[in-house]
């Protein structure tokens, strides 16, 4: 590794102003949650440097999401057929428009701003420059897949993203996936999974005075679900049922017959995911106000990515790695968001995520990356796929 750092730092390190080039570009095409067509057109551009690259690219359509783009970069000679995926999502949550306030702009030499800048555009510049820097040095050990997805922040509600990712993901020897870092020195071992809960309560419409008798209000048998729900949220063991949003009702003076809430569910781990499905069973086959009906879909789930032994196995290489290299501050850094990271670890598949650029201010308009890190993270991923 001793001879393997420096050749890797200065390759990495001719590529900087290239890879500052890259990131300005794709921060500034708008690629939010209505904007599929931004996000082709990021993916225009990784397909044009993965075919110069020599790499054989497919294209999954998503009819209403942006599309996925597989690429895979196999040596002649490879010594072992389980590739290693690198991975990372080219969405944002910004509305359209953003950009007239939050372009990319440098706020000096090391840090800029910018609409997804670290969440994570950066990420995807990192994963294209460790597959250069690996082909750069003759790289042969296992072929390497590039894995761009278009629906990450919409949690794929709208996609089946996640069954591609699993397919794509089955039988690989190492997933890295490209999320912002908080510090330069943290490796994501974990992540909380999440998901969208719609809950719909009908009832029966009357009026509030004559029809006192008659009406069923789905607003009330509503509530008292939201407040079952809510009830079983259990903060010290990260299980978090939230209710942000309800709507219902035509007026004041009218029992609604229609009643509806979108709540947000958090877990550490695969078992409390089922226990909160089984929660939301539970409650809506119970029946508070009589004469209601309730169903709930979820519209959007990402898995959790537990701390696995092979997760820690691939954190502890990386750690004696970049300790090699000289980064001696690596830690195995546990999140509370949720990532596409949770589908390695359901694949069975040595994972770590948080391997993106260092930033701060995240799906806000302070977002903020340092661009030095791109060289330092690439630098550590690269070192890390190579001698493992």
């Amino acid at each position: 590794m001793n001879e393997l750092y420096p050749e890797i730092s200065k390759y990495m390190s001719e590529q900087r102003e290239e890879m500052v080039s890259l990131l300005e570009t794709i921060v500034n095409i708008e690629s939010g949650p209505e904007q599929p067509e931004g996000v082709d057109e990021i993916l225009d551009i990784f397909k044009t440097a993965f075919d110069d690259l020599g790499l054989d690219s497919r294209i999954i359509e998503c009819e209403h999401a942006g599309n996925i783009i597989v690429s895979q970069y196999t040596p002649e000679d490879v010594e072992n057929e389980a590739p290693i995926v690198l991975s990372g999502h080219m969405d944002t949550v910004f509305q359209e428009g953003a950009l007239k306030e939050h372009a990319f702009r440098k706020v000096d030499q090391q840090w800029a701003k910018g609409a997804g800048i670290a969440d994570m555009k950066g990420g995807l510049v990192i994963a294209l420059y460790t597959l250069k820097a690996l082909i750069h040095l003759d790289y042969k050990k296992h072929p390497i897949k590039m894995l761009f997805i278009g629906d990450e922040e919409t949690l794929h509600r709208y996609s089946n993203t996640r069954e591609v990712m699993l397919e794509e993901l089955a039988g690989a020897a190492m997933m890295l996936n490209f999320e912002p870092a908080d510090a330069f020195g943290h490796l994501g071992v974990s992540r909380k999974g999440g998901g969208m809960v719609s809950l719909e309560v009908e009832g029966i419409g009357a009026h509030s005075g004559m029809g006192a008798t008659i009406g069923r209000s789905a607003i009330i048998e509503l509530s008292h679900k939201i407040i079952e729900l809510e009830e079983k949220t259990d903060i010290e063991r990260g299980k978090l049922i939230n209710c942000g949003l309800i709507e219902g009702g035509v007026s004041a003076n009218t029992i609604p017959a229609y009643a509806k809430a979108n709540l947000s569910i958090r877990f550490p781990d695969q078992a409390t995911k089922e226990e909160i499905l089984d929660d939301f069973e539970a409650v809506v086959s119970k029946t508070t106000i009589p004469d209601t009906t309730a169903h709930y879909k979820v519209e959007g789930l990402l898995d959790a990515m537990e701390f696995t032994s092979k997760v820690e196995q691939l954190a502890d290489h990386f750690i004696k790695v970049g300790t090699d290299c000289g980064y001696d501050d690596l830690v195995k850094y546990k999140s509370e968001g949720a990532s596409d990271a949770s589908l390695g670890v359901v694949a069975d598949v040595p994972t770590l995520c948080s391997m993106g650029i260092v930033g701060d201010g995240a799906h806000t308009m302070d977002e903020i990356a340092d661009l030095d890190s791109l060289v330092s993270r690439a630098i550590l991923a690269t070192a890390g796929v190579f001698t493992f």
